[in-house]
């Protein structure tokens, strides 16, 4: 058994999945439900969400906390989870499992931030 997809949003078109430019980026994300009570990492940003690199998904549709923790700064914002994937516990590390979010709205300070310290490096 390779992965364990949850469920695919269908209002996802194939066009929006990357519209958006992907900053492959390391960085600690605290989220959950109620609180900010899980830990992660992103794989990839965007301007408009994050891949989190994890095995303890929220179920597609779900909307979350995300604080996003970079070393000089950090933003917390409302998401919701687009797409997610578990892996078989014996794959855990090797096949990339996870969770695509979007921002519900990323404020100005985020674009900005985005824009001027992970799109250009």
């Amino acid at each position: 058994m390779a992965t364990e997809p949850l469920r695919k949003s269908s209002s996802v078109s194939s066009a929006d999945k990357r519209k958006d430019n992907r900053a492959r980026r390391r960085v600690m994300v605290r989220y959950g439900t109620r609180a900010t009570d899980k830990t992660a990492f992103t794989r990839n940003i965007s301007e408009r969400g994050l891949f989190v690199q994890t095995n303890s998904v929220m179920a597609p549709g779900s909307t979350i906390q995300v604080k996003i923790q970079f070393p000089e700064r950090e933003f917390h914002m409302w998401a919701r989870v687009r797409w997610a994937k578990r892996a078989p516990g014996q794959l855990v590390g090797i096949v990339a499992a996870g969770m695509g979010i979007k921002f519900v709205d990323p404020s100005a300070e985020w674009l900005e931030y985005f824009h001027t310290h992970i799109e250009r490096k």
